[in-house]
């Protein structure tokens, strides 16, 4: 073999991913080390090691991701010299490598004369050297998978019958970007939604609160959104019935705000058991003596807006449902009209909340811009419904 010397060796960057440990008996115990070596620039290994003999585990221990590429180049040439020679580096390089692995392992990897081959060990070695080259390519093509196709999950918290609107709002602008990834929506309570972020169950949340209430800043991000106004929607058939003698006046004189107690005699379609909104309505009427007639209890509003039209009862909205409703059913507002409703005007703030220690990938970061330009939208919904009549 060539004794000259050889030029300077690979020195990999390794980091240890992960380690563990547990005793087999008093002369055995086991090994298994994750490490990554940087060998280069741009040249990455995973390796999982792993030993059960207690007389092994030494500092050379840790196999050499370069000693395993040298090793399979020798095995399918044959040849130190055209080994050397195919990884571009010195016959003494890839010897060195050889005899590292051999003082590793405690072991003879070829036998030298008359010609080279595999001993036993050797085969062993090799088959085990393949299945790591084989994950370690795994590995990288899921790197690559991810970085460039971002695949995975996003969960995006929201208080109850939130969801229907928001996905059809948010799918569109982040399938787009992002088409491989899922959208996990959680429907939480308010308060339950502060408590997931804080635990990191969910990557964002969306709670509704009032304008006295507040979350803690020191574990989340708050982003405020929006102040939320409500708006009653009623057919121009129930105005006219319920409102004759002011009628049509009454439609120009609502526009600029109404009371609920004003529509306490009108049917409504209110669910107060799973509403905070709906059951402060509810409270208003009972206080002004004037009980609501519940004619549909359901959370459901969406499916409602065809008898709304028919002029079957009002129901409430918030800019984002109103928006949903309008952009997915407007025919159905052909025949009703949207009023500003005054006691409940500026009352909640929908805000973003997301841990501070949470990692910003570009999915959420994404995330977050698309958020707040859909709910900048909901500021225009009223303007929309009263161009586009």
């Amino acid at each position: 073999m060539d004794d000259a010397a050889s030029p300077k060796p690979i020195k990999p960057t390794i980091i240890i991913f992960s380690f563990s440990f547990s005793v087999i008996n008093k002369n055995f115990y086991c090994i298994s080390i994750i490490i990554r070596l940087k060998l280069k620039e741009n040249i990455v290994f995973f390796v999982k090691v792993t030993t059960k003999n207690l007389s092994l585990c030494k500092e050379n221990l840790i196999m050499n991701m370069t000693d395993i590429q040298c090793f399979i180049k020798v095995t399918e040439l044959m040849s130190f010299t055209k080994a050397a020679e195919a990884l571009y580096t010195s016959q003494q390089a890839v010897s060195l490598h050889i005899k590292h692995l051999e003082s590793t392992y405690k072991v003879q990897l070829f036998e030298r004369k008359p010609s080279l081959k595999l001993t036993p060990s050797g085969q062993m070695l090799l088959e085990a050297a393949r299945d790591i080259i084989d994950r370690e390519n795994q590995l990288l093509n899921q790197f690559i998978t991810m970085q460039d196709e971002f695949v995975g999950e996003i969960t995006i918290g929201l208080p109850p019958n939130r969801s229907t609107a928001f996905v059809c709002e948010f799918t569109p602008h982040f399938s787009s970007e992002y088409p491989n990834m899922t959208i996990h929506l959680v429907e939480k309570t308010s308060p339950d939604l502060s408590a997931a972020v804080k635990n990191n169950e969910i990557d964002l949340a969306l709670p509704l609160v009032s304008k006295y209430e507040y979350f803690d800043s020191d574990l989340c991000e708050i982003v405020p959104l929006e102040t939320e106004d409500l708006y009653l929607i009623i057919s121009d058939g129930l105005l006219r019935k319920y409102f004759s003698d002011q009628y049509p006046a009454c439609k120009t004189a609502f526009m600029e705000g109404v009371s609920v107690t004003d529509f306490s005699h009108v049917p409504m379609f209110l669910h107060p058991a799973s509403s905070r909104l709906h059951e402060a309505i509810v409270s208003k009427l009972v206080q002004n003596g004037t009980p609501p007639f519940m004619r549909i209890k359901t959370s459901l509003t969406s499916s409602l807006v065809s008898l709304c039209a028919e002029g079957y009862g009002v129901f409430f909205s918030t800019p984002m449902l109103l928006k949903h409703l309008y952009d997915t059913q407007p025919k159905c507002f052909e025949s009703l009209h949207v009023f500003p409703v005054m006691e409940f005007q500026g009352t909640r703030k929908t805000l973003l909340l997301y841990h501070k220690n949470k990692y910003l990938s570009k999915p959420l970061s994404s995330s977050i811009h698309i958020i707040q330009q859909i709910y900048k939208e909901h500021k225009c919904v009223m303007d929309r419904i009263q161009a586009e009549r």
